[in-house]
């Protein structure tokens, strides 16, 4: 019997070890819940944006290493004979079992965020490169996967409409008063919102700079009636935490960085029914908003879930803008941040593109380029007139419906 190569243990050790890797991080990547995906890291975050691709790509290499695993290990020898081969077998089927799937998880599933964090580099290069041959997979397979898909009956589904409906009806026939029904309506549709819709842009929110002085900040959260503030390291891309305004306020205040306290982070994808179930399980207010590649894309607070609900807060004596003002003979100045859903809900009817966050970047879109006060623009016979613009946001549009024909014209 001749020995066994080291070469051929050492070479078997690395692919036992890869396959514990790809194991455990196709575990912990799918086991984080919303709130840990937010602090897992930019990586993460990306992958978790694209989960086909990781889908794919992780139990794929997982595969390959695994069969490249049972090719390599049948060349060890551990006796003669029809027993001794399979003893070989059996231990490297334990093998695989054992350390390459078993303790991998079980790790993962304890500590998924440091799991996901730990292997999100890795796995980026990998999807990466692993880009043909994901392409090739899903050209194979989609077809097959059409084939064998039941198909999707038509009523099956309760949706927010469907239930909106119903409540309506409830209201008429006198089973529900009209507020009630409103209310509920209201929370219904949260369901179909996402975080992005309702949270402060990061353009508009206070933040503040770890190393900086607070004073200019704290004062302009002082006027504005804030209570906390996200504190960041350079970026604003690096949010380090939060701090309370009355931390900021002490007679013998610390430094910003001992005043830090963690932060939620989520998604501006997530729904804000998901938010709201968030805030509730964390005991928590507020939450910093990233977008699908990590960077800060707002902040958002309970007041903000509620007032989607309820309608705008205000304290007494309090004024705010109007999101929407008429100007009579069917013209409207319309605020350059209101949603799409708030401008279509208004005037019940979807006269501007759903696709469009806000009525400010339908402007610009339209445009094709940053607005200018003066501008002029037209989307079938709705007619756009720029107003008033601060650095490259559009804050006030002329909205009003022009029975003609005609091009889209830009002043």
């Amino acid at each position: 019997m001749s020995e066994t190569p080291l070469e051929l243990w050492i070479l078997l050790a690395g692919l036992l070890g890869l396959s514990g890797f790809f194991s455990a991080s196709e575990t912990a990547l799918f086991s984080l819940s919303p709130a840990q995906a937010a602090g897992a890291g930019r990586r993460v975050r990306a992958m978790l944006a694209r989960p086909r691709e990781a889908l794919v790509t992780v139990p794929l290499c997982n595969l390959v290493v695994n069969l490249a695993f049972f090719a390599f290990a049948s060349k060890v020898r551990i006796g003669e004979g029809e027993s001794a081969r399979l003893a070989s077998g059996f231990a490297a089927l334990l093998a695989v079992l054992v350390a390459g799937e078993i303790l991998p998880k079980s790790l993962a599933l304890r500590a998924p965020v440091g799991v996901a964090s730990a292997g999100s580099w890795p796995l980026s290069v990998l999807l990466r490169l692993m880009s043909p041959a994901r392409r090739l997979i899903h050209a194979l397979l989609e077809p097959l996967v059409r084939l064998a898909s039941p198909r999707r009956r038509d009523g099956g589904e309760v949706t927010p409409e469907t239930l909106g409906r119903v409540l309506e009806r409830s209201a008429k026939d006198g089973l529900l008063e009209t507020g009630e029904a409103n209310l509920l309506s209201e929370i219904v549709e949260l369901g179909g919102i996402r975080v992005r819709e309702i949270m402060t842009a990061r353009v508009d929110a206070l933040m503040l700079k770890a190393d900086a002085d607070p004073a200019p900040i704290v004062r302009e959260a002082l006027a504005a009636k804030f209570t906390w503030l996200p504190v960041y390291e350079e970026s604003r891309d690096e949010v380090l935490g939060l701090v309370k305004l009355r931390d900021l306020l002490a007679e013998k205040p610390r430094p910003v960085r001992q005043l830090v306290m963690p932060v939620k982070f989520v998604p501006e994808v997530a729904r804000v029914l998901d938010l709201l179930h968030a805030f509730r399980e964390d005991r928590a207010a507020e939450a910093v908003v990233v977008d699908e590649w990590g960077g800060t894309a707002g902040v958002v607070t309970i007041e903000d879930v509620f007032e989607e609900i309820v309608g705008e807060l205000r304290v007494e004596g309090e004024e705010r803008e109007k999101p929407v003002v008429p100007l009579g003979e069917g013209r409207f100045r319309v605020a350059g941040g209101l949603s799409i859903r708030d401008w279509n809900e208004e005037f019940g009817a979807r006269v501007v593109p759903t696709e469009f966050e806000t009525v400010g970047g339908f402007v610009t879109a339209l445009l094709g380029r940053v607005p200018r006060a003066g501008d002029r623009v037209r989307s079938g016979e709705l007619v756009c007139e720029v107003r008033e613009v601060s650095g490259r946001r559009v804050r006030q549009v002329d909205m009003y419906i022009e029975q003609r024909g005609g091009e889209e014209d830009e002043g």
